[in-house]
């Protein structure tokens, strides 16, 4: 049994190696957040490419590019990585003290000190697009609400952006951030995010909401995407999550309000939910961490580290109403006048 373990810690090496040789050429920009164990949260770029730990079976030395998260146990003593493509690897990490640039300068951190570290991937071929806000490599466009960036956050704001008609009887409700849509360059990508819902803010309630009323939707592959619900064309694929725990993973072709003016007669071209469950609360002060990734018809999706959905869409490249959801950007929605905010946003091509 030894001898298969080290062959086949061989050729993980080996295919990790391949990888960043082949990554190398992408500029891709990698970040560490860290969680210590006295509550502090710091963010910083790694001045090391790689991560030495010692196995069972062997030593590794493990690039930072196929991380996806380190969790370190009670003493210390052993580490478990949790790898993008969803192996895990358990051993010592042979590295003492962390050393990263950070805004305050470059520091170290003694290993004793560090509970959690989330390796968050930005730049590379991936286009950051024509968005007024640049957050997580790439450019944002704010829809019916206001947002702002709050240190490492960005924040709706309880207020209708200017110019927009924001209502029940107008235009839409609901804060929403877009970034690459229709774009044919994001195809097979992954992205990275966490995501709070802290509420509906009593400043911003013209509806009478509950203030505990909760609401979030992840969108990926949009092809299409408006920010009035009157005017057709939304197109694309999405995680909702409500605050009561149910959660579902769907797509929807040109979908939109058909009337003048105002929330009814909600109407599409064609819509299909691929996945449905429940007992996935809101998370508010700390969020919720949310990977998507999208290789072909292939679609994976991980939350707080568990794989919540492994499917492939046959009907991906099947054209419904002139739109064909293999590629498109992203959109991040809250429903209704439920604010929130994204961190440690980042995406990269698989």
């Amino acid at each position: 049994m030894k001898t298969i373990h080290l062959i086949a810690c061989a050729i993980l090496v080996a295919g990790w190696q391949v990888s960043a040789e082949e990554n190398a050429t992408q500029e891709v920009s990698i970040r560490f957040s860290l969680d210590l164990d006295d509550g502090s949260h710091l963010i910083g770029r790694p001045v090391i490419e790689s991560i030495p730990v010692q196995t069972s079976f062997a030593s590794l030395d493990i690039p930072l590019k196929v991380i996806r998260s380190i969790s370190f146990g009670g003493d210390n003593a052993t580490a478990s990585m949790m790898l993008r493509n969803g192996d895990k690897v358990t051993g010592a990490i042979r590295l003492e003290p962390l050393a990263m640039e950070t805004v305050f300068g470059d520091i170290t951190i003694p290993i004793g000190h560090i509970r959690n570290v989330r390796v968050s991937l930005s730049g590379g071929p991936m286009p950051p697009g024509e968005g007024v806000m640049s957050f997580g490599g790439v450019n944002w466009t704010p829809w019916r609400t206001t947002f702002e960036i709050r240190g490492d956050k960005l924040v709706s704001l309880p207020q209708a952006r200017p110019g927009f008609d924001y209502g029940h009887g107008g235009n839409g409700r609901g804060a929403a951030l877009v970034s690459n849509i229709g774009s044919p360059d994001w195809r097979d990508y992954g992205i990275e995010l966490e995501i709070g819902m802290t509420g509906v803010d009593p400043s911003f309630n013209p509806h009478g909401l509950p203030l505990h009323h909760r609401g979030a939707s992840i969108g990926f592959h949009v092809v299409d995407a408006r920010e009035s619900w009157n005017e057709p064309g939304t197109s694309g694929y999405s995680l909702n999550i409500n605050g009561d725990g149910k959660w579902s993973v769907s797509c929807i072709y040109n979908s939109y309000c058909k009337t003048p003016k105002g929330y009814g007669s909600p109407t599409n071209d064609g819509h299909r939910v691929l996945a449905e469950g429940e007992g996935l609360a809101a998370e508010t002060e700390s969020g919720r961490r949310v990977r998507i990734e999208i290789r072909g018809t292939h679609i994976q999706i991980w939350v707080d580290d568990d794989k919540l959905v492994d499917l492939h869409d046959s009907e991906m490249h099947q054209e419904i109403g002139g739109r064909t959801l293999d590629h498109g950007g992203v959109t991040i929605g809250w429903g209704w006048e439920c604010m929130g905010w994204i961190r440690n946003f980042s995406a990269y091509p698989l």
